[in-house]
C-alpha cells in the first residue's frame, strides 16, 4: 500500500468510482467532483494498492459563525476505504498518514466516532463547536486540535463549503 498526497486531475475518474462503490448514494462522489472543479479542496490524499485506489481522503476550508479568525481549520470528508481493504488495518494508518502530512490548526469531520476517536478526536462539543440543528449529526461531529489549544475561542456552528449542505 503506497500513501500518496499528490493526487492529480487524472485521479478524478479513479477517485469517482470508489466513492461510487462505497457509499450508498450518490452524494460523497458528486461533492469530491464539485469541489475539485471549483478548487476548494484543501488537500486530498490517496492509498494505492497495485496500481488501484484503495483509499480517499478530502478535505475542505470550513469556518466557525461569528468568528474572526487566522486558524486553518479544515473539514476532513469525504474519506474512504475500498470494501477489500476494509477492517484490515489499512484506514488507521491512512488517516495516520494523512493527518500527520497535513498542517493545520484543527480538523473537525461527520463520522463514526469509534473510528475517530482513536486519533485523537472528540465530540466537537467538547470545543463548543456544533454542526447544526440535526441532533443525528451532531452525534456524529467531531474535532482534533492540531496543538493544544488551536481551538479556544473558536464556539459555535462550523460552516462548511455550500455543496455540502446539498442533499
Amino acid at each position: 500500500m503506497r500513501f500518496d498526497p499528490n493526487l492529480d486531475a487524472e485521479s478524478g475518474p479513479n477517485i469517482d468510482h470508489l466513492l461510487r462503490a462505497n457509499f450508498p448514494t450518490e452524494f460523497e462522489a458528486n461533492l469530491v467532483e464539485i469541489l475539485r472543479s471549483s478548487k476548494r479542496i484543501c488537500a486530498e490524499h490517496g492509498l494505492w494498492d497495485k496500481g488501484a485506489l484503495a483509499g480517499y481522503i478530502a478535505y475542505s476550508p470550513v469556518r466557525v459563525d461569528g468568528v474572526d479568525s487566522k486558524r486553518q481549520i479544515w473539514g476532513l470528508g469525504p474519506m474512504a476505504i475500498d470494501a477489500d481493504h476494509q477492517r484490515q488495518g489499512h484506514g488507521k494508518r491512512f488517516l495516520g498518514e494523512s493527518l500527520d502530512y497535513i498542517e493545520v490548526d484543527a480538523v473537525v469531520l461527520l463520522g463514526h466516532g469509534e473510528f475517530y476517536t482513536k486519533h485523537g478526536f472528540r465530540p466537537a462539543a467538547d470545543f463548543g463547536l456544533h454542526f447544526g440543528d440535526d441532533r443525528t449529526r451532531e452525534n456524529a461531529f467531531f474535532a482534533l486540535e492540531c496543538w493544544k489549544g488551536a481551538l479556544e475561542g473558536h464556539r459555535g456552528r462550523v460552516i462548511y463549503e455550500d455543496v455540502f449542505y446539498r442533499e
